[in-house]
């Protein structure tokens, strides 16, 4: 990771090679259809068409998934704490990841990595009783620290869904029932704007009925000046409802502490999100969410807040928050497109308010290969007036298969 001298001058001079490398073409080619260009995991590996797949027995296998370069230039007010490093400078990862302005006039920084890169393998397999059972398993190499970029850039994979459904049933690791994938706007970003999206993975129990879904789902406090995070007795609970192009979601929570050296206590809290995707015109779309709570914490903005404040009388303290995003795509020709998203955040906990906005460009070489350039600007501000902001640039190549 190399530092360079003079923000402005660099962050231009970087932006227009980014941009040369790109090579984003706008020639016109026959028309494809949207769903083209959907995320990858907005649907199982099993039903992701045309992917192959092979018999074994009486199950079928299907493996897909995508292997994506990003490179980007970065100017921050502030050289990013070791604490943000990998994570925060592979990918926006919420408004802590914005170092916050020391007055030492900031750095620039370069960074090229291949960590977003995915395997995705699903089965289907035909029961006795009629039933089929599917599985899902999916991995990345995003977040890891066990590796270096001094010789090999080694990282080692991790856990990102593993499901199964059977008739109406998912039991597993996957995205909440809370969030609602499809609302993502496309961005080449890992998330785009994650100080304002509920973004969440973690183990369920789901019931689907029609488009009614309920989910038990794995519980974590995180607590305010209290190192006990893990002390629930009750299951977060879910509830979604899919009208349409609208997705309503609610969330109840237990968050708990029984530290008996420090907080013993419990609160319940909870919120609710509205989210959906619309169409415009012949292929353009609109994407938003809007989530408000108290005590959402860790489901909303990549941990934006805490869950709850400790009060003066060792008491949990819930901490009220809202967020939201609107996102713009635009189609240029059947396979360039931009978007354009805007998302905030504002809280009572020690981030008080967050943004970000992102805007790109991208071309589908074929339906498999896209690149593309994108700008984006993040800034927050802390309860105590401290500020910090960065702004991006940042190229990507990206192959699915």
């Amino acid at each position: 990771m190399t530092t360079l001298p003079q923000a402005p001058v660099r962050l231009a001079v970087c932006s227009v090679l980014l941009a040369a490398s790109a090579g984003v073409s706008a020639q016109t080619t026959q028309v494809t259809t949207n769903d083209q260009f959907l995320p990858d995991d907005a649907k199982p590996a099993q039903k992701a068409p045309p992917h192959k797949s092979m018999t074994v027995g009486k199950t079928t296998v299907t493996v897909k998934g995508y292997i994506k370069l990003d490179a980007m230039v970065t100017d921050y007010d502030a050289y990013p704490t070791a604490s943000l490093e990998p994570l925060g400078r592979d990918y926006y990862a919420g408004p802590r990841s914005v170092p916050l302005d020391d007055g030492s006039g900031g750095v620039t920084v370069y960074d090229m990595h291949a960590k977003q890169t995915r395997l995705i393998v699903g089965t289907e397999t035909p029961l006795e009783n009629g039933e089929t059972v599917k599985t899902h398993l999916e991995v990345d190499f995003n977040n890891s620290d066990a590796g270096n970029e001094t010789i090999s850039n080694s990282y080692q994979p991790r856990l990102r869904q593993a499901f199964i459904t059977y008739g109406n049933w998912l039991f597993g690791q996957t995205w909440s029932t809370f969030q609602n994938v499809g609302a993502l706007p496309e961005t080449l970003d890992f998330i785009g704007p994650a100080e304002s999206t509920v973004f969440i993975r973690q183990p369920m129990v789901r019931y689907t009925a029609g488009n009614f879904q309920i989910a038990v789902e794995n519980p974590e406090s995180r607590i305010a000046g209290d190192t006990t995070t893990d002390d629930n007795t009750l299951p977060d609970v879910a509830l979604r409802w899919n009208a349409g192009p609208l997705v309503l979601a609610g969330l109840i929570r237990s968050v708990e502490s029984q530290d008996p050296a420090g907080v013993d206590d419990s609160a319940v809290g909870g919120g609710v999100s509205v989210s959906g995707k619309f169409k415009v015109g012949a292929r353009d779309d609109l994407k938003f969410m809007a989530t408000a709570g108290s005590g959402l914490g860790r489901y909303v903005g990549v941990i934006s807040n805490f869950d709850a404040n400790v009060d003066a009388g060792g008491d949990i303290d819930l901490i009220d928050s809202t967020a939201g995003y609107i996102a713009y795509r635009h189609f240029w020709t059947p396979k360039t497109r931009s978007s354009l998203v805007y998302g905030m955040f504002d809280g009572d906990g020690d981030v008080e308010t967050a943004s970000s906005v992102h805007v790109n460009l991208l071309h589908s070489v074929t339906p498999s290969l896209t690149t593309g350039i994108e700008f984006m600007h993040a800034e927050r501000e802390m309860a105590t007036g401290a500020e910090g902001a960065f702004d991006r640039v940042q190229f990507s190549a990206k192959y699915a298969y």
